[in-house]
């Protein structure tokens, strides 16, 4: 039995640090953004976010529906989203649009808050068709 252990032993720590692994993600990682709240995408590959080709990077889960789509959500009700990118300050914001969360968790999606470094209002938006998610924004 000793030799089992003794030979199987970096198997059973790879196992369990893997199982430890899974388990570390914080609540905060993954707290839902409640309805209401503004949120703005900037332009991608030099299109607007109510252009298909600004999402042709983004990912997609087996419906074909998008999957963790960058964009920033404000921390107030009285923030505006000129004051919202100004809260990134990972890059210089050119063109970008809003919207609300309310609009996106009606179509069947979801916002998680995302925080990053330099980007406090970080967060992403899982769950929309391409045509739903063209749509939101103005």
């Amino acid at each position: 039995m000793n030799a089992f252990i003794e030979s199987h032993k970096y198997l059973a720590a790879a196992i369990l640090f893997a199982a430890l692994c899974a388990g570390s993600v914080s609540s905060a990682q993954a707290e839902d953004v409640a309805k209401g709240v503004l949120i703005v995408r900037g332009d991608a590959h030099g299109f607007t976010p109510n252009q298909g080709d600004n999402y042709k990077n983004e990912e997609r889960d087996i419906n074909d529906r998008l999957v963790g789509v960058s964009a920033l959500c404000a921390s107030s009700g009285s923030q505006t989203a000129p004051a919202l990118v100004l809260t990134d300050t990972t890059r210089n914001w050119g063109g970008y649009m809003s919207g609300n969360t309310t609009t996106i968790i009606n179509l069947g999606g979801k916002v998680v808050k995302d925080k990053q470094p330099g980007n406090p209002n970080h967060c992403l938006i899982n769950g929309l068709t391409l045509g739903q998610i063209k749509g939101i924004w103005h």
